[in-house]
């Protein structure tokens, strides 16, 4: 059996506790946190599938807990569509080259923390067919990247201004949507590694405390500051991987 290097060992249950404390605190942002930051040690094919799993674990567990809080009618309009952009990105994942992923995760990451750190004020509504394109958009980024999250935050922020409301219906989109990418990734094999379930769940505790302790310090940091201090990371994160996908080492 091959031995694991040492700063893997090391760097994976950080990053994976950081990333669920920003998802307990916040109610969505694990894998924005957590799959650009693990790129740096894993490949990209490999970190995605392994990452769903928790995710799914996270969200359906925030879901099951909060259902009566969910916007039922909200959530159909978007799964339809949701679900054929996952279909796409999974079918792009297994054929894109890695280097391209990494560059445009990046520039995906990098991008969306600077419209995280200079928004202003209250989201303007999106209209009803808005949530077509915002289900297959979504599905496409969390199939290849993991990270469909801010997709699904942004349209719904806009529509549900109940705090309770918006992460209960977020959390149930991302349980859906990551139920149905773990089916896919069965079937096109990039969930049969034995080694990458096995990751997934040495890694499970920590995801565990990481959304409890979260769920602790919530009471205590103001949105203002949690915001700009994700909004920094997620911004460092994706200039970093562009840089390496373009091979400025």
């Amino acid at each position: 059996m091959p031995q694991i290097p040492t700063d893997i060992l090391i760097a994976a249950p950080l990053i994976i506790f950081a990333a669920y404390t920003i998802f307990g605190i916040s109610g969505f942002g694990s894998a924005l946190i957590s799959i650009p930051l693990l790129a740096h040690f894993l490949p990209l094919k490999t970190v995605v599938p392994m990452m769903v799993l928790l995710d799914f674990s996270a969200a359906f567990s925030t879901g099951l807990r909060f259902r009566g809080d969910v916007e039922i009618a909200e959530v159909k309009r978007v799964i339809p569509a949701m679900l054929v952009g996952v279909i796409v990105g999974v079918l792009l994942l297994a054929r894109i080259p890695g280097e391209a992923l990494i560059t445009v995760l990046g520039l995906f990451v990098a991008l969306y923390g600077l419209h995280r750190l200079l928004a202003r004020g209250s989201p303007r509504r999106f209209p009803d067919f808005a949530a077509h394109p915002t289900g297959l958009l979504g599905g496409m980024l969390g199939a290849m990247f993991g990270v469909g999250g801010p997709i699904y935050v942004m349209y719904f922020a806009s529509r549900i201004h109940d705090t309770a409301r918006l992460r209960a219906t977020l959390s149930t989109v991302f349980a859906i949507s990551t139920g149905f990418r773990i089916t896919l990734f069965v079937v096109s094999g990039l969930l049969l590694d034995w080694r990458l379930l096995g990751a997934a769940a040495a890694l499970f505790p920590l995801m565990w405390l990481g959304t409890r302790f979260g769920q602790r310090l919530h009471l205590r940091l103001s949105q203002l500051q949690l915001a700009r201090f994700v909004s920094a990371l997620l911004i460092a994160s994706g200039a970093s991987l562009v840089a390496r996908g373009l091979g400025w080492h």
